[in-house]
């Protein structure tokens, strides 16, 4: 007779990894802890900017996370999601309400619509690492995890578009380790925070030794870099004068608007004549260039008396096409940037044909237009510009896109859109990052704050307030160089964030 075979082991499920008065801290209870760990991360960004909550946050939600079956992971990772964008992005509410004039119940449901899809991404990772590597050892699950993190976090910056902010990598902007940021770029300096967090659920779970390795591979490899340099000074500073008209969004559509605008910013910038380069914000004029091009190149010439050159953000209209654009214009030479990176629901409307309903309740000025090629390139001030409007400074492919021959950056913007909310201050934020990241000064220019003079290293040299008219004057100093961070992309990252999955897969398929 055969004999009876045992079935075969199966591995039993991780422990807990955390413990409240003496017992595990499991299902709800932990869902709800997830809730808070994904708010507290949004306190790592501007405009609080308590870096180290970013990767206490994400241990805290990783340790939650394991022993938890696929299903219990994934409700854990959309409670994540759900504090971390219900917080981290309500100032979407505030776009659509006030510049979009959209009902409160209409602007509600599209801010909780947008909360509610951005929390799949933590969710999907979650039921993943539970999925895939859920049986797996500690740190081979927790390798899952960061990886992952960072490379959902590219997904998320490319899919339907993207949506790259609250990019994990940002927090690390003022930190000792920023010299990540112009080696590895946002993935690299967000796998750097991801690891770090991995080493504290080290910590909690006492693998000391693993815990006390990782951490001194991150700190050494910090030191190692700090001081490399990537880029230079090229060419004497350039003076530079910001004009910040603070027009509010009511008064610049009304009837007398164009005039209104043209005499608010004329008069602020006369007075500061002289200076090498004159920057107005997006659409600093309500108007397309055609109809106020004799005003403004009237302008421009009694500045150009002065040694100083205009750039102006202003729609543009081709008429062949019948196209409309948000355009950065240099006066003097007659050069045109027209915006690349344009906003769904805000610039230009997504599936028009099913969706021609939404565009019916919103009331959004300037709401059909065209998206522009080029590589953002543009001379002035005997220099070559890296040209940028609004949200386009949040794509990195877009900054890189003028680089290494673009020795500044410059971008104009309208977060009169935000109103006084987190997203001026985180949007600084990301043109801080940008600097950084390309090594090359930026200039920012908006209609009602926050405006800015950047230094390569992503040091804020000027700036306006919120809500303020004025005008901003100081020295931008044009770099050349190459980062490695511009030369090779976010890819470098995503292939290390993508290995640091192999050893999960190959312990799934070993079972």
């Amino acid at each position: 007779m055969r004999e009876a075979q045992a079935p075969p082991a199966t591995a039993s499920a991780p422990e807990p990894l955390l413990r409240w008065a003496g017992r595990a801290l499991t299902g709800w209870p932990a869902t709800g802890v997830s809730l808070a760990a994904g708010g507290l991360l949004v306190l790592a960004f501007a405009p609080f900017d308590l870096y180290l909550l970013a990767p206490a946050a994400l241990a805290l939600w990783f340790a939650l996370l394991r022993g938890c079956e696929p299903r219990t992971s994934f409700r854990h990772g959309y409670a994540f999601g759900l504090g971390f964008f219900g917080f981290g992005v309500t100032w979407v509410f505030n776009s659509l309400l006030i510049f979009g004039q959209a009902p409160w119940v209409v602007a509600t449901l599209i801010t909780g619509a947008f909360v509610l899809l951005l929390a799949f991404y933590p969710a999907v990772l979650a039921w993943l690492a539970a999925r895939v590597a859920g049986n797996a050892g500690l740190l081979v699950w927790l390798s899952a995890l960061a990886g992952g993190y960072v490379l959902l976090e590219g997904l998320r910056g490319w899919l339907l578009s993207g949506f790259p902010w609250l990019l994990l990598g940002h927090v690390l902007l003022d930190s000792p380790v920023r010299s990540w940021i112009p080696l590895g770029g946002e993935a690299g300096a967000g796998l750097w925070v991801t690891m770090l967090a991995a080493a504290l659920v080290l910590l909690l779970a006492r693998r000391l030794i693993a815990a006390v390795l990782l951490i001194a591979t991150l700190l050494a490899g910090s030191a190692v870099i700090a001081s490399w340099n990537w880029v230079e000074p090229s060419g004497p500073p350039l003076r530079v004068a910001v004009v910040q008209g603070n027009i509010d969004q009511g008064r610049k559509w009304q009837d007398d608007g164009i005039q209104h605008a043209l005499a608010t910013y004329s008069s602020l910038s006369l007075p500061v004549a002289g200076v090498d380069l004159l920057v107005w914000p997006e659409t600093a004029i309500p108007a397309f260039y055609a109809e106020v091009y004799a005003e403004l190149d009237a302008l421009s010439e009694r500045l150009e008396l002065e040694g100083t050159e205009l750039v102006t953000g202003i729609f543009d209209f081709d008429p062949v096409d019948r196209a409309m654009y948000n355009s950065i214009r240099h006066l003097p030479s007659g050069a045109v940037y027209d915006k690349r990176q344009l906003v769904p629901f805000g610039e230009y409307l997504p599936l028009r044909q099913r969706l021609d309903w939404l565009d019916r309740l919103l009331d959004i000025p300037m709401s059909d237009l065209s998206a522009g090629t080029g590589d953002g390139q543009m001379p002035m001030a005997g220099q070559v510009a890296g040209l940028s409007v609004c949200y386009e400074a949040a794509y990195a492919r877009r900054i890189r896109a003028a680089l290494p021959d673009a020795t500044f950056l410059l971008n104009v913007s309208n977060d009169a859109w935000f109103g006084n909310t987190l997203a001026p201050h985180q949007h600084l934020q990301i043109a801080r990052f940008r600097a950084l990241e390309a090594g090359r000064p930026m200039i920012r220019a908006t209609n009602t704050g926050i405006s800015a003079l950047i230094a390569a290293d992503g040091r804020v040299t000027a700036h306006s307030g919120l809500f303020v008219r004025e005008v901003l004057q100081g020295d931008v100093l044009p770099h050349s160089g190459v980062t490695p961070a511009v030369r090779f992309g976010a890819w470098p990252a995503f292939v290390f964030s993508a290995l640091l999955l192999l050893p999960a897969l190959w312990s799934r398929r070993r079972r």
